[in-house]
């Protein structure tokens, strides 16, 4: 897969993350402006995600400090119920 492409399943999007010990990036949706990724082997853990697939952040240590305010207002809309959570 070249590193443009995507594939859909649904409405689920997954794109090849290229990186070693990490599941491929993934969204809801193609209006969905936040990507995710996860652990291999995938455990409840860190919720990862990245508006750049990038830089990644972890839900639980840099939200909302690390993200700037346009990305803290896109992850509020796109993840309510985690933004909640802090």
């Amino acid at each position: 897969m070249l590193d443009n492409e995507y594939y859909e399943d649904d409405q689920t999007i997954f794109e090849e993350s290229h990186l070693e010990g990490f599941t491929d990036w993934y969204k809801d949706s193609s209006e969905s402006k936040i990507w995710q990724i996860d652990y291999i082997p995938k455990r409840i853990g860190p919720f990862l995600f990245s508006f750049d697939r990038k830089a990644i952040y972890n839900f639980w240590s840099d939200y909302p400090n690390k993200l700037t305010a346009e990305e803290k207002e896109l992850f509020d809309k796109e993840f309510p119920e985690m933004a909640e959570l802090k």
